[in-house]
């Protein structure tokens, strides 16, 4: 590899040899940061000057060797390119009490004096028939009977074409300063090496990508590597598609610097990736055990650091990946006790008592709670989960109850099932307040009737217990069965009461604007939840599906924005509906099928029904009745069949059944369907079309009489019914009339159905309406309509009905 910024140094080297060689011998010392070049420039060096017959004799000083005394010497001595010439053997080596030798390099003792000089008679005596150079790399980690030995030479050198050579890293605190200073006591060169400036970065990187390229990366290579060639070349390791993406590479490079500088630079460098943004030089010393001076100095010349921080992500995560498990979870406690005396901020330190998983004393319990309360403000529910999580596990005092409860609303918005594992202390004894309002929502959920009537008594807040009741009567249809209402409505809940006056008696005015103020002025939160989707779905009963959709999108935003799964999973659940009731078949079914992802099946309580029920009514008007049978074979509680959910995912069965000829237990299901809806005083239509259903049921078993008189029975009530299910009715109606009224009464139908947007009922009146001109032998009016069938079954993925257009075929009234 060519040496880049070297070239200066190397003429430098070539100088002193060709000196040498003239029998003045000397001491070059080499020092730089780590990984700068060093060894690469004197590899070059000493392999210029072996092939013109320089004697090159090398070592290289090992952390792992360093007590291992005369090893550096016995590896120039003992190596294949000494002479054939007398050295001490390493049994005599081995022989000495090197526990009775002073450790001081600059001392010579009995013990070692015999061999010290017999080791450096053998160098003089190669040097009397060769031009010597002796090159000790990584000097810091000599053995202190080496580093007497060349003192013992250094001192007999001068007139013996001997060049020694020394290179290390540049330290403020040498290992044996007494070595240093013998070293340089007498004459010497010092060759420093920089980092790569900009322009020697840029030519390294030329070496490998091509100009232009080069030019881009250079000045990011730059500022990441600190001009660290290790570094530099470990970044076009990970240069992908031409672009500058510091990854593994990089950071494995920076670990093998931290490994190759030792366990106290290694544990400098945990210190600061660990205390992040809190770093401070009294800090890390705190947490290391020692003053990091030095060695932020040194990771600072090594390109490593930019002050005191890694000069990227990476690095820092790659430390911190390093650490052994036990070692960081103990120094991130160490960190979060010594960032609590400082009064940092509790999000801050929790984080390190998670990292850690450890809340020991009152104080990390206190502020894990007060942690988890900042972090739902900034909407981070999964931190505080994990924040709270820790605070019970470890708090073994009066406030277990309070951080149960609190689990329990944070766990609420991500998985309602795992919050029902913390209720217990709400549970006991008699809820008031706060803990009656998660008491009684968490009844509804599972379809507890009895409880959340119970717990209606003890919620205290007006506004609080009128929302309740909506999302009571929401689920079951009406009020019936709460306490009795004392005072008067919030203002807000008098309006949400004009989408009440729809599900118990199908009133339908001003259902639209009731549920768009609701919608403008409900704030998205735990206690409105299914308020807001109540008012979404009301929006589809009055036909206004698209303003439907558009508050579904932009409420899941905000539940988004929030982390709050629960919210997105029901939202998606109301957007599924929202789509199926337009007629696009794929919308709905995708949707259903993320709410179902987003949330595990207990995790839904009853309201498991709306996307269930949803994704059952997709997969059916597709065709995809395999993917329908295995909705069916899912669980759902039983208390769901007491809920309006029931009613509808019974509606998607019989659809079903019809869709695969099970005509009679299609029947069962949507009598199932009447008979409660009378039973609970909500017969409405727009909710579950009963009298359609069962007239579509009766017509498959050839009792058009008995279906004509349901379906008329439901158009008997013009205002309680919305355009799509007055739509779908007609349709039916015509099924039964004579040929002659059928074109008349479809032609309504599709007004209907065109003004509520539901382009798969309108495919399906298109072919009845084509059918039936065809049958009365209007065959341009019957192929207009056909083309139009066709199109409008194409864009909802209806593929029964593609199928049933393409080879010409008879139809009959399908699912709803």
């Amino acid at each position: 590899m060519e040496l880049v910024e070297r070239i200066g140094p190397l003429g430098a080297l070539e100088r002193m040899l060709t000196r040498t060689a003239t029998g003045q011998g000397g001491v070059t010392l080499v020092t730089g940061g780590m990984a700068t070049g060093k060894t690469e420039l004197l590899r070059e060096f000493t392999g210029n000057a072996a092939r013109s017959g320089t004697l090159v004799l090398s070592a290289t000083g090992s952390r792992a060797e360093q007590s291992l005394q005369l090893g550096v010497m016995c590896q120039i001595l003992h190596g294949p390119a000494f002479p054939d010439l007398p050295v001490p053997s390493l049994s005599t080596v081995d022989a000495i009490r090197w526990d009775e030798v002073d450790p001081d390099p600059a001392v010579v003792g009995p013990h070692d004096a015999p061999v010290t000089r017999e080791m450096c008679g053998a160098l003089l005596a190669a040097a009397k028939h060769h031009t010597v150079v002796v090159w000790i790399d990584d000097i810091q980690f000599v053995d202190s009977a080496t580093l007497r030995v060349l003192l013992y030479l250094r001192r007999r050198m001068t007139n013996a074409p001997v060049m020694l050579i020394l290179s290390g890293w540049a330290q403020r605190r040498q290992t044996w300063p007494s070595f240093r200073a013998e070293i340089t006591r007498q004459p010497h060169e010092h060759i420093k090496l920089e980092p790569l400036s900009l322009d020697g970065v840029g030519e390294l990187i030329t070496e490998r990508l091509d100009g232009p390229a080069a030019t881009r990366l250079n000045p990011g290579c730059h500022q990441l590597s600190g001009g660290n060639p290790l570094l530099v070349n470990a970044l076009l390791e990970d240069v992908a598609g031409r672009e500058l993406e510091p990854g593994a590479a990089y950071g494995q490079a920076v670990l093998t610097s931290l490994h190759r500088a030792g366990p106290q630079l290694h544990a400098v460098a945990s210190a600061v990736a660990l205390l992040g943004e809190h770093v401070t030089p009294a800090l890390i010393g705190q947490l290391v055990g020692q003053a990091p001076d030095e060695a932020l100095d040194f990771l600072n010349c090594a390109g490593v650091f930019d002050q005191l921080t890694f000069r990227h992500p990476v690095a820092a995560t790659a430390v911190l990946d390093s650490i052994p498990p036990d070692d960081r979870a103990q120094m991130h406690l160490t960190a979060a006790k010594l960032l609590h005396q400082k009064g940092v901020g509790a999000l801050e330190i929790a984080r390190h008592l998670v990292a850690a998983d450890s809340a020991e004393g009152d104080w990390a319990v206190a502020l894990l709670c007060e942690a988890a309360e900042r972090a739902l403000a900034d909407d981070d529910v999964d931190w505080a989960g994990q924040c709270l999580r820790l605070a019970l596990r470890d708090c073994h005092d009066s406030r277990r109850d309070e951080i149960a409860k609190s689990l329990a609303r944070v766990e609420w918005r991500v998985n309602p099932a795992a919050a029902a594992m913390h209720m217990a202390p709400l549970m006991n004894g008699k809820p008031v307040g706060r803990d009656a309002i998660m008491v009684a929502r968490h009844a509804l959920w599972q379809g507890d009737k009895r409880a959340a009537i119970a717990a209606f008594s003890a919620v205290t807040d007006v506004q609080a217990a009128d929302e309740l009741r909506l999302v009571y009567e929401w689920q079951y249809g009406s009020q019936e069965g709460l306490p009795a209402k004392e005072g008067s409505s919030t203002p807000w809940v008098q309006v949400g009461s004009k989408l009440s006056g729809l599900m118990i008696k199908g009133r339908t005015a001003d259902v639209a604007a009731s549920a768009e103020h609701i919608l403008q002025s409900c704030h998205l939160a735990d206690t409105t939840l299914e308020i807001v989707v109540s008012a979404i779905i009301a929006l589809c009963y009055a036909d206004k599906s698209d303003k439907a959709a558009f508050w579904c999108d932009t409420l899941f935003e905000e539940a988004d924005r929030s982390n709050a799964t629960t919210w997105q999973a029901v939202l998606c659940a109301a957007r599924a509906d929202v789509a199926l009731r337009q007629g696009d078949l794929a919308m709905a079914e995708t949707q259903a099928n993320t709410a179902l992802q987003l949330l595990p099946a207990d995790g839904w309580g009853v309201l498991i029904g709306l996307p269930r029920a949803t994704l059952l009514l997709a997969y059916t008007g597709m065709g995809r009745t395999e993917a329908a049978g295995e909705v069916l074979r899912q669980f759902v509680p039983d208390r769901m069949f007491e809920t309006v959910m029931g009613l509808r995912f019974m509606h998607a069965r019989g659809h079903y059944y019809l869709a695969t000829d099970r005509a009679l237990a299609a029947l069962d299901d949507f009598q199932t369907c009447d008979r409660q809806m009378r039973e609970w005083n909500i017969d409405v239509p727009a909710l579950v079309p009963a009298h359609s259903d069962l007239a579509q049921a009766y017509l498959r078993l050839d009792q058009r009489k008995v279906a004509r008189e349901l379906v008329s029975r439901q158009l008997d009530r013009p205002r309680a019914i919305s355009s799509r299910t007055r739509g779908t009715a007609l349709r039916v109606l015509a099924a039964t009339s004579e040929l002659r009224q059928r074109p008349q009464l479809l032609m309504e139908a599709l007004e209907d159905l065109h003004n509520c947007g539901d382009r798969l009922e309108l495919a399906r009146a298109l072919i009845d309406l084509s059918e039936a001109h065809q049958e009365l032998g209007e065959f341009s009016r019957a192929r207009m309509h056909a083309r139009r069938a066709a199109a409008e079954a194409k864009a909802c993925r209806a593929e029964p009905l593609t199928r049933m257009l393409s080879h010409g075929g008879s139809f009959e009234p399908k699912s709803s």
